[in-house]
């Protein structure tokens, strides 16, 4: 009788986790819609920065692709000009969208101040803030904070070597677990595509390139190797290597290039998307594992809990980010920011048909709500751009939003769409590793 309940409500979980996945996605406007007598005191918005270019020079991408591959306008890593057209969107779409949930006037400048804008040190981050602010306040967007370009910002990159040993003893031991080969069969046949590609063939076509690539894909190192900065352990691995190459893909599809130069003709957005794949699973092994997202994001998800903290108390508090008065604070970081913050949170996404992944501009939002009784709530959504919006540049309205979501944090059961104060604090706090946690730079 036992094993027939277990099965039962087994097979109930799976009924709605596959609901959960596979039902519509709610607007972003209506996500901002908040109840009935309920108000949006503050916004904090981890965004990944728009579309660059590889972060590979040309010489070390040739190595591994029969034909060279197609030549940036800009240096390796900074932001492409239509990356920059890219986060402008997304500053004019959230000015609409928290305007109409009343956190802001639908124009004018008497909210400049009160929005607080935190760059990575990237050239691509900090054009990325730029790009946000210029199209969010037009005509006076505030300034975009950051340290010097070049400067390792530990709100967005954790060292190692300034964590101690009890943290990355435990993180070096699983990184390097999970830097191992752990290739299955469908991520194995998804890389043997991927190597037809770099031979200059179509997916699953066998061929004689005119000249092999120097470097073969499945020919790759799999041992795990040490890391550095705020990775404990890496690898150069086939899944490794695959995951990097479908960025670019990506990358060369979101950027307009034409067709016939992404993956050199070979790969159309069906397979792109196979591609992409790999990306994510790669992030899964990475960036999403335990004991790594709480040395590499332990800084950033405490920093964005005390900023709200500093709304809920309305006084200055120790770490948190902008002002007391702030009214929406902006980080423009990395997609592995995204992923380690989620991580920490146990949130996931299915939207455009891709699971947790964080495309150029993907926006990961901590709203904060107050009752007509004075109870805060946070509230997380996700939003992202589908690969046709960002392959045409549709210009993105309530009418036409990016993919979204609000998601459901783990240990906050109370209300799906959102989280008491109090728990998401408690929550929070138990995600992070204090010996993790780097101090900033003041408010």
């Amino acid at each position: 009788m036992r094993k027939i309940v277990a099965k039962a409500m087994f097979l109930t979980y799976v009924c709605v986790m596959a609901w959960k996945f596979s039902a519509p996605q709610t607007t972003r406007a209506a996500v901002v819609g908040g109840r009935r007598g309920d108000h949006l005191r503050l916004v904090v918005i981890l965004s990944r920065h728009g579309i660059r270019s590889s972060t590979w020079t040309q010489e070390r991408l040739d190595g591994y692709s029969a034909l060279p591959w197609p030549k940036w306008s800009v240096p390796p890593g900074d932001l492409t000009s239509r990356g920059y057209e890219q986060m402008k969107q997304f500053g004019s779409y959230d000015r609409t969208v928290l305007s109409q949930a009343g956190l802001f006037k639908a124009d004018g400048c008497v909210d400049a101040s009160k929005t607080y804008i935190w760059a990575d040190t990237d050239q691509r981050t900090q054009a990325s803030g730029k790009a946000f602010a210029e199209a969010f306040f037009p005509g006076c967007p505030p300034p975009v904070h950051g340290l010097a370009i070049g400067e390792r910002d530990p709100v967005f990159h954790s060292r190692v070597n300034e964590v101690g040993q009890a943290t990355t003893g435990v993180a070096s031991a699983q990184a390097a677990r999970r830097a191992e080969p752990q290739t299955s069969a469908v991520q194995r046949e998804l890389i043997e595509e991927m190597q037809h590609v770099l031979q200059g063939c179509a997916p699953k076509v066998a061929c004689t390139p005119e000249r092999a690539p120097e470097l073969p894909l499945l020919g790759a190192r799999v041992a795990p190797v040490r890391g550095v900065d705020d990775r404990m352990a890496d690898s150069q691995s086939p899944l490794a290597l695959a995951s990097s190459f479908a960025e670019d893909l990506l990358l060369e599809y979101s950027d307009g290039m034409p067709m016939d130069q992404v993956g050199w003709g070979k790969v159309d957005e069906p397979q792109l998307r196979k591609f992409l794949t790999l990306h994510t699973e790669y992030f899964e092994q990475t960036h999403r594992s335990p004991a790594q997202a709480r040395l590499e994001s332990s800084t950033m998800l405490s920093q964005i809990a005390r900023t709200l903290q500093q709304a809920v108390e309305q006084r200055p508090v120790t770490g948190a980010i902008g002002p007391a008065n702030t009214k929406l604070v902006f980080l423009a970081g990395h997609d592995s920011n995204i992923a380690g913050v989620a991580a920490l949170l146990g949130v996931h996404w299915s939207l455009d048909g891709r699971r947790d992944d964080t495309p150029p501009g993907t926006e990961l939002a901590f709203e904060l709500w107050q009752d007509e009784r004075g109870a805060y709530s946070v509230r997380v959504t996700v939003a992202m751009q589908t690969l046709l919006q960002m392959r045409e540049m549709q210009v993105l309205t309530p009418a036409t939003p990016p993919a979204n979501a609000t998601l459901a944090m783990r240990g906050c059961d109370v209300r799906e769409d959102e989280c008491p104060w109090a728990g998401f604090r408690r929550i929070a706090k138990l995600a992070t590793d204090a010996n993790a946690v780097r101090s900033v730079h003041p408010n």
